[in-house]
């Protein structure tokens, strides 16, 4: 059965979580942990990966980066899903550039996070869910609609330089940035466009008519 191993300092928030989580899902095991250091000293315990790990991204002791590195060196192929009460894209931006698969608000319903974990689960990388205050700078779940639409606003300029065709390099000096977030973007806009490849997805956008779109 499909293990998630769920990491939140809120006993309430955690397992409230946790109960609605089998409640959607009852073939879901779900362990649970109350900050960094256990989530690490259970992930070694296991006697297999789980399929998703999913995290808040301000734990106590260990927050942001230093809580994602170490996670992604516990276990090959690990997916991460990060929970976050904020409201700042920075966020978004720093999870998905040390390795989260998604990043999803916690006013996300019980419908989006399934969805946002099931696609995790089957190792699609940029799903992020943002809250109505900040689903002007971030990209939000959706159908089968444009598939543009899903791109935040950073992420559609660093489709167009892709377009012009910049390397990572350029693409970061042009929008004074880092190349590992760049490279985040990259993945993101594969994973919103279901592509492979920078010539795919430069391909997706022209189909979309991306380039006849103001910036």
């Amino acid at each position: 059965m499909p293990t998630v191993l769920l990491i939140d300092d809120h006993a309430m928030f955690r397992e409230g979580l946790a109960l609605t989580l089998r409640q959607e899902d009852s073939s879901l095991v779900i362990e649970t942990a109350g900050n960094g250091a256990e989530a690490l000293a259970l992930l070694a315990a296991m006697p297999s990966t789980p399929e998703v790990v999913m995290t808040d991204f301000y734990l106590p002791d260990l927050a942001g980066a230093a809580l994602l590195g170490p996670l992604r060196r516990s276990r090959a192929g690990l997916r991460i899903l990060v929970l976050s009460a904020s409201e700042d894209p920075q966020d978004m931006e720093t999870a998905l550039a040390e390795g989260a698969h998604g990043f999803v608000h916690k006013s996300a319903d019980s419908r989006q996070l399934m969805d946002a974990l099931r696609r995790v689960m089957q190792g699609q990388r940029g799903v992020v869910l943002a809250s109505p205050a900040g689903a002007a700078a971030m990209p939000v779940l959706s159908g089968r609609v444009d598939p543009l639409s899903r791109l935040s606003a950073r992420q559609t300029e660093v489709l167009h330089l892709l377009c012009e065709g910049l390397r990572n390099a350029d693409i970061a000096a042009r929008l004074s940035t880092t190349e590992r977030t760049v490279k985040a973007h990259i993945s993101a806009i594969f994973g919103a466009l279901d592509v492979d490849s920078r010539t795919q997805a430069v391909i997706a956008a022209r189909r979309a008519g991306l380039m006849g779109r103001p910036r």
